[in-house]
């Protein structure tokens, strides 16, 4: 009962502290020389002038919506709304992952982090993105857990409409793919056929509509990768857990790492496979930011994983230290949305 009453408070209290950050400031709210790019882009899509392009499905939609709304106010007001039901989605996700205890925590983490705040403040297809990624991950779950053809028609149309927002969430399939790969054991002989059939259709159509720059990624971007470009992965976690670049994100970096390092070493990957899941929903798309060319909504898609993974981490340590260490994380947040305003 008190767990029920926590996550059923949780909830409106990442709305409205969402919601709260996003109104604050409206005047900084201007359109950058970016945002003007891709407002053209969208004009040039509706007209039919533009074929080749990673996301296709999002300039669609935001060329309609310019037509409706001339405000930068305004135009940025579908990232607020994907950004509160990314939350709402966020409850299902990580409650088949984490558990019920530990949600409250991660909706919290969610609402409030920094990057998320800038990005459904922004003009882009990273809060969409992350809308499609939740969902396709809520089917794919509901699937493994029911077995219902239901769950799987889902997941299959949001996968492909998902490629329309932003190619890059081909990681999807791979995460979901190495899930049922890695823990066959778990499920069901017909489970495991319907999935694996279900993966011709969706394959043929990412291949037929996104093979020219599928090629160019294997035959031109691939190869020239360097170990230099591991050097990214820092910055990667310092906008991740801060939107801030080093030496501003440093501490609360460090604190994110602190908190969430504990539950990647305590739970059992080879016998969970939620654990497994939430790792690979960590790790693969900040992989694929590091060597694509490293969309917002990539790394975006990342968060919900982080935040579940840091709630849990809170839960190792004792009453005494979850203070101290919410503390701190209240304090990185403020530095943070000090220098994003």
């Amino acid at each position: 009962m008190q767990r029920d009453f926590s996550l059923a408070l949780a909830l409106p209290c990442g709305l409205v502290f969402l919601t709260g950050l996003w109104l604050y400031a409206p005047e900084s709210l201007s359109l950058t020389q970016n945002e003007s790019t891709l407002l053209t882009r969208a004009q040039g899509l509706i007209g039919g002038q533009a074929l080749d392009l990673y996301n296709p499905l999002y300039l669609l939609l935001l060329g309609y919506w310019q037509k409706l709304a001339s405000h930068p106010l305004l135009l940025r007001l579908p990232g607020l709304i994907c950004g509160l039901l990314a939350l709402v989605l966020s409850t299902r996700v990580l409650r088949m992952l984490i558990g019920a205890h530990a949600v409250p925590s991660a909706l919290l983490l969610l609402a409030g982090a920094p990057f998320l705040i800038a990005q459904t403040r922004a003009l882009t297809p990273a809060p969409l993105a992350l809308v499609a990624a939740l969902l396709c991950s809520w089917f794919f779950l509901e699937f493994l857990r029911a077995g219902q053809r239901t769950w799987l028609g889902a997941w299959l149309i949001t996968s492909i409409l998902s490629w329309g927002i932003q190619a890059g969430l081909i990681f999807l399939i791979l995460v979901q793919g190495a899930t049922v790969l890695l823990y066959r054991r778990r499920y069901s002989g017909y489970k495991e056929r319907r999935w694996w059939l279900a993966q011709i259709p969706v394959v043929t159509i990412f291949l037929l509509a996104f093979w020219q720059p599928f090629s160019h990624f294997l035959s031109v971007h691939l190869p020239a990768l360097s170990l230099e470009q591991a050097t990214g992965t820092i910055d990667l976690c310092a906008r991740l857990s801060t939107n801030l670049s080093l030496p501003q994100a440093l501490p609360g970096m460090l604190v994110i790492i602190v908190v969430a390092l504990p539950s990647l070493r305590a739970a059992d990957w080879r016998k969970d496979p939620r654990h497994g899941f939430l790792a690979l929903s960590l790790l693969t798309p900040c992989l694929f930011y590091l060597c694509t060319s490293q969309s917002e909504a990539l790394l975006l898609c990342a968060l919900p994983a982080l935040s579940g993974l840091a709630a849990l981490g809170l839960r190792l340590y004792p009453r005494w230290a979850r203070q101290g260490l919410w503390s701190a994380i209240s304090l990185s947040y403020i530095w943070s949305y000090w220098h994003l305003y």
